[in-house]
């Protein structure tokens, strides 16, 4: 079935992508967790950093208190022993300075420190520290330092220095001042944009440079009021996502895997015959087609058989053949007996109460034979209909009858009822003229198999000439089904069949067809002899729908 295969198709697809959702997962956490890794990397680095320049400034504030506390003058002999011992103190300095008015005074080092160009110095607001960046020896343009100063007394530092024990190969480290929006070191690519990225004053910030391939901590550090940057190539990840992938995807796998086959188990289930049937009954996809029974003697339509069909949402209509039997298999056969019953009831009521001499019949299932329910079902149809409005037969398939020994009891109780017992296929499958002496039947069909050879010269050609005399014999009414041809139909009127069905008469068709060919061919009712002039099939049958 087209409808179902798309369905099926689709389902597995949905189960197939969800499937993937977990390993898609696993691989995104795998990558988050490596960059998070990254990221906590790259911020201790960034607070060693921190840690360097505040022993500087730390530093600046002794140096201060010392000199002060021994009241000696800043460039005396004794000053100047004093700045030597603090210089000698410190692991990132060059020299202590004094300055005054953005001139060096006097340094711990070489005279030549005396001529260091100061340029305007950057003045962090919290404690009255000046930086001085890009500060030159006249004539040496090579290399330039930092001098870092309070209250006139000053530390000179290679900028550089600073972050040279932390270089490493996949780390690009920066210093710069957020005043001027310039690096004052670096080591390794750094870009000016990330000078101008947002952050914290109080936590670093991190931020992935997408475009430039870089995650990147930058934040600015208190009370220097210098910032630092610390960044590396995506790429340095890879080693790290490759470890959490060994973690996160047999997880993401298992779990895709279970998911995989519940979508399977789900779409197994869901789309089983037996839900499917049950899914056609709650929509309501049934629904019953009549072709007309007719007296052979005048051609007036004196009955119908009712054939149940299933319309799938794609339009595709199915016969009771490829559903029946799956039906009695998963035990919603009397589910689905029960809704032909109401179609009947909804289709044929104002009808039969208008013609109370119509004949109608509804075929039973193998299942139905051995349940008391069917009775009970059947009663409570005729009913609502109103009891004499139509007369009613049911049929039992003789395959029904060698499957269910109980049948008798079941097909007691339904003619006690008032309404007629057939018996189709009779003479098709392993036949038995016990059964036509053990049921309680009123009337034999004669097979279509056995009708399309009435007329020829083939070795069944007489078989249903002994059917039908057999029948009168018992007592039974006869009819002809699978009738196709005038020349068939004249064969058993001459050989005292009453009734006879098939395409000459009339196809398969919806209930107002039918009223409309019963009155276009109406007369009175018939004597009391009831003849089988009809009968509906519940389809709970292998429906032999003409």
């Amino acid at each position: 079935m087209k409808y179902s295969h798309r369905i099926i198709t689709i389902f597995l697809l949905v189960g197939f992508l969800l499937a993937c959702i977990p390993v898609l997962y696993a691989l995104y956490q795998a990558r988050r967790q490596a960059i998070s890794e990254r990221y906590l990397e790259l911020e201790e680095v960034s607070q060693g950093l921190d840690r360097r320049l505040r022993n500087t400034s730390d530093m600046l504030d002794e140096m201060h208190a010392a000199v002060s506390a021994g009241d000696v003058a800043p460039c005396s002999p004794a000053g100047l022993q004093q700045l030597q011992r603090i210089a000698a103190r410190t692991q990132i300095s060059i020299a202590a300075l004094y300055v005054e008015n953005d001139r060096v005074l006097c340094s711990s080092s070489d005279p030549l420190m005396k001529q260091l160009v100061l340029n305007t110095a950057a003045v962090s607001p919290h404690n009255g520290i000046r930086l001085y960046n890009h500060v030159r020896l006249p004539g040496v343009r090579e290399r330039s330092y930092s001098v870092m100063e309070k209250d006139g007394y000053a530390l000179l530092f290679y900028p550089e220095g600073l972050i040279a024990p932390f270089v490493q190969p996949d780390l690009s480290l920066g210093l710069f001042s957020p005043r001027s929006g310039q690096y004052g070191a670096h080591s390794g690519v750094m870009l000016e944009h990330w000078i101008s990225a947002p952050t914290s004053r109080s936590a670093p910030s991190r931020f992935m440079d997408t475009e430039a391939g870089f995650l990147v901590v930058r934040h600015v550090m208190q009370p220097s009021n210098t910032g630092v940057i610390v960044a590396t190539p995506l790429s340095s990840i890879d080693p790290r996502m490759a470890v959490f992938s060994s973690w996160f995807i047999p997880a993401g796998l298992v779990v895709g895997l279970c998911v995989m086959l519940g979508a399977l188990w789900l779409t197994r289930h869901q789309l089983s015959p037996r839900n499917r049937l049950l899914h056609a009954l709650h929509k309501n996809q049934f629904f019953l087609l009549y072709q007309p029974i007719v007296d052979l003697r005048d051609g007036a339509c004196v009955g119908a058989e009712a054939l149940l069909r299933w319309q799938l949402e794609d339009g595709t209509v199915l016969s009771p053949d490829s559903f029946i039997p799956i039906a009695e298999e998963s035990g919603v056969i009397q589910q689905v007996t029960a809704q032909v019953l109401m179609l009947v009831e909804r289709d044929m009521c104002g009808f039969l109460q208008r013609t109370p001499h119509f004949s109608l019949a509804v075929n039973l299932a193998a299942s139905d034979l051995k349940s008391e329910r069917t009775p009970e079902m059947l009663a409570a149809m005729v009913q609502r209909i109103g009891a004499g409005c139509g007369q009613f037969v049911v049929e039992a398939t003789e395959r029904g009858l060698l499957e269910e020994t109980s049948a008798l009891g079941v097909l007691s109780t339904i003619r006690k009822l008032g309404i007629q017992i057939a018996i189709d296929d009779f003479g098709t499958g392993y036949s038995s003229l016990s059964y036509l002496a053990t049921y309680p039947f009123d009337i034999l069909k004669v097979d279509r198999s056995f009708t399309s050879t009435a007329c020829t010269q083939a070795v069944t050609s007489q078989v249903a000439v002994h059917i039908l005399e057999l029948a009168r014999t018992l007592g039974m009414q006869g009819l002809a089904e699978g009738i196709e041809t005038a020349e068939q139909a004249n064969f058993f009127r001459c050989r005292g069949v009453l009734y006879g069905q098939g395409y000459l008469f009339g196809k398969p068709m919806p209930a107002a067809e039918l009223f409309e060919l019963v009155r276009d061919n109406d007369r009175p009712a018939p004597p009391a002899a009831q003849v089988h002039r009809g009968k509906a099939t519940s389809e709970a049958t292998s429906a032999t729908a003409n």
